[in-house]
């Protein structure tokens, strides 16, 4: 008779038990979208940074050239990846990420790495404090030591990255 009566008490606390469960879940589910939104606003941000760098280290070469047409085409395309990761659903955009570097994994990283290097690129050719010093042997020269020798500064570093 005692089990009878605790039964109504085991399936209030079951039901108190699931309910708690299902608003945690809920709480963890709304607090995982709100962080996937921001992460997904920090791509969109880092892939029109990305695509930035990339048509500027194509500027650097030789219009024509096949660098630059390969730049420029990684540019585009990562200027549109950002456009869709800005308007795609949070779900589908894990999906899609996922279903792509599984069809395509070798141009996945590729594209990554040509990225990386247009970044790099991009990044040392802006730096201001770059420069390189070289020896030079120029009897004309003023402030150089007797022999003729003197350091000089080569500012254009751009061109040998």
């Amino acid at each position: 008779m005692a089990e009878t009566s605790q039964k109504p008490l085991v399936n209030k606390v079951k039901d108190s038990a699931a309910s708690a469960a299902a608003d945690m879940s809920d709480a963890a589910a709304g607090k995982a979208r709100k962080e996937a939104e921001a992460a997904r606003d920090m791509m969109t941000d880092e892939a029109e940074k990305t695509a930035d760098a990339a048509q500027a280290a194509a500027d650097e070469f030789d219009p024509g050239s096949i660098q630059a047409k390969a730049l420029e085409e990684v540019a585009r395309q990562v200027d549109h990846l950002a456009d869709q990761i800005r308007t795609t659903d949070i779900d589908r955009l894990a999906r899609s990420v996922g279903q792509a570097a599984q069809r395509n994994p070798l141009m996945f990283v590729a594209g990554a790495a040509l990225v990386g290097f247009a970044a790099t690129r991009f990044m040392r050719s802006r730096d201001p404090e770059r420069r390189t010093a070289y020896r030079v042997n120029d009897p004309h020269a003023t402030g150089g030591t007797t022999d003729g020798n003197v350091w000089r500064v080569n500012e254009n570093t751009s061109g040998g990255a």
